[in-house]
C-alpha cells in the first residue's frame, strides 16, 4: 500500500521511532505527535491513525472515543496499541471505536500487516455501496472466487489462471490474489517470474496467520501488476503439509483480505482440489481439441455430476493449440455434451514466449488476439462485462467418440 499517510499519537519517543521506522521502510508517510489535542484536530488529514502512549488529562481510550466521535473520522481507520495483553483494556479500545487493537510486545511484521489490511478494507468499503443478502438485512461485500482446473496437464490451466488474475489485478491493484494449488509442481511463480520467498507450506505452519486474514497477507508475493500470489510449496514433500482443511480455511480467510481470488487448481483431482472447486463460484475447465483430453474432461464431468453441483458452475475454455484443428469447435461441444464458453486463439509463438520470459500475455503482448481474449475472459469471469461465467448448463448433450454421459 504505497504512499499512504499515517498519523501517530505517541508520547514514548522510543516506541514512536520504532513504529515510524517500521512503516516508513515499506513506503508509508508517518507524522508523529505527542499531543492528544493535536491528534484530534489533525487526524482527519491522514489515511490511518495509530494511538499508542498518551500522556496528559485524556487517556488513550478517551482519545480514541474523541477521534471516533469526529464526523470526518468515520472513514479513517484507527489502530490502538494496548500497553499490556489485558483483555479488558483491549475491549475498552474496541468499545471506544478502534478498528483494531495490538497488544505489546508485537512484531513489526504484524504491525505492517494490520495497517495494510485496515487500509485496504476501508478503501473497499468506501468505494462500494452496501449489498444486502437474501434476508434483506445482512450486508455483505460482493466478491468472486474463480478456479481453473483440468484433469490433464499441459492444456493451459496455469496460463489461463495467471492471465485472468493479472488482468483483474491491473484493474484493481492489490485486491486480487492468485493461489497456486498445483501443490507438487506449481508453475505460477515461473509464469510470473517471481522469486518465491514464502509458500503455502510455510503458511500452514503459522497458526496465527491461518487464523487471521491480515497476518496471512505477508505470505503472498506481490507482482508488479498489483497481483498477490500464494505460491505452491517448493518441493513435492512440502505439498503433503497442505490438507483439505487448510485449503478451506485459506480460501475463506483470503475473501476477508482480498476482493477476488483466482485458484490454479492444477491437474490432480484429490480432496484438496475438490475443496477448492466446491468453494469457487465459477470453475473454468481448459480443453484441447484432442480425443484423449476430451475423454479425460468428459469423465471428470461425469464424476462431478455424481458428487455435487460443480458441473453447473463450470465453463469449458477451448485452447486451440494446433495450427489446423483436428476437431472443430462443434465436434468438441458434441463430445463434451456442452457448449464451449470461450476459445483461446492459436499462436505458435506468444504462449511459449510468455512462459519462457515469465511475462503474461496481457502485459507482454497486450494488443495480441490472445491477450484480448484473456482480458475478456477475466472480465466475464468476474461478471464485469454484463456476462458472468458459467453458462447455465441448459445445452448439455450426449457425446460422440465413445464418450457417453450417464443418465
Amino acid at each position: 500500500m504505497p504512499a499512504s499517510s499515517i498519523f501517530l499519537l505517541d508520547a514514548d519517543t522510543a516506541s514512536a521511532e520504532a513504529i515510524s521506522t517500521t512503516l516508513s521502510s515499506v513506503g508509508y508517510t508517518v507524522t508523529v505527535t505527542i499531543d492528544a489535542a493535536d491528534a484530534i484536530a489533525k487526524a482527519t488529514d491522514h489515511q490511518l491513525v495509530i494511538v499508542d502512549v498518551v500522556t496528559g488529562p485524556m487517556s488513550a481510550v478517551e482519545v480514541c472515543q474523541a477521534l471516533r466521535a469526529t464526523p470526518a473520522m468515520s472513514e479513517v481507520p484507527i489502530v490502538c496499541v494496548s500497553q499490556t495483553d489485558d483483555v479488558d483494556e483491549r475491549i475498552a479500545f474496541l468499545e471506544a471505536g478502534a478498528d483494531d487493537v495490538m497488544a505489546k510486545p508485537y512484531d513489526g511484521r504484524e504491525l505492517e500487516a494490520r495497517v495494510e489490511a485496515l487500509l485496504l478494507r476501508f478503501q473497499r468499503s468506501g468505494g462500494q455501496g452496501p449489498i444486502y443478502s437474501a434476508d434483506g438485512l445482512t450486508m455483505a461485500r460482493a466478491r468472486r472466487t474463480i478456479a481453473v482446473f483440468s484433469p490433464k496437464g499441459g492444456v493451459g490451466t496455469t496460463t489461463i489462471a495467471t492471465n485472468i488474475a493479472v488482468s483483474a489485478a491491473l484493474r484493481r491493484p492489490d485486491k486480487v490474489v492468485l493461489v497456486d494449488l498445483a501443490l507438487q509442481f506449481g508453475g505460477v511463480s515461473s509464469h510470473l517470474n517471481l522469486e518465491t520467498r514464502g509458500t503455502l507450506a510455510d503458511l500452514v505452519r503459522d497458526e496465527i496467520a491461518m487464523r487471521e486474514p491480515e497476518i496471512m497477507r505477508p505470505y503472498a508475493i506481490r507482482h508488479d501488476s498489483g497481483l498477490h500470489v500464494l505460491a505452491a510449496p517448493g518441493t513435492p514433500e512440502g505439498a503433503d503439509l497442505v490438507t483439505p482443511e487448510h485449503v478451506a480455511k485459506i480460501l475463506k480467510n483470503l475473501l476477508e483480505a482480498y476482493d477476488s481470488v483466482v485458484i490454479d487448481a492444477g491437474a490432480v483431482l484429490d480432496e484438496r482440489s475438490m475443496t477448492a472447486l466446491e468453494a469457487a463460484e465459477a470453475v473454468m475447465l481448459p480443453v484441447y481439441p484432442e480425443i484423449a483430453a476430451l475423454r479425460a474432461v468428459h469423465n471428470l464431468i461425469d464424476y462431478f455430476n455424481d458428487v455435487g453441483s460443480i458441473t453447473q458452475k463450470s465453463t469449458f475454455i477451448l485452447n486451440n493449440v494446433f495450427a489446423k484443428d483436428i476437431l472443430k469447435p462443434r465436434d468438441v461441444e458434441i463430445a463434451l455434451g456442452s457448449k464451449v464458453g470461450a476459445e483461446l486463439p492459436y499462436d505458435a509463438f506468444l504462449y511459449l514466449k510468455a512462459v519462457n520470459e515469465g511475462i503474461p500475455m496481457v502485459i507482454g503482448a497486450p494488443k495480441s488476439a490472445a491477450a484480448d481474449r484473456l482480458n475478456k475472459l477475466s472480465l466475464s469471469a468476474f461478471g464485469e462485462d454484463g456476462y458472468s461465467v458459467p453458462n447455465d448448463g441448459s445445452e448439455r448433450r450426449s457425446g460422440r467418440f465413445g464418450l457417453r454421459r450417464r443418465a
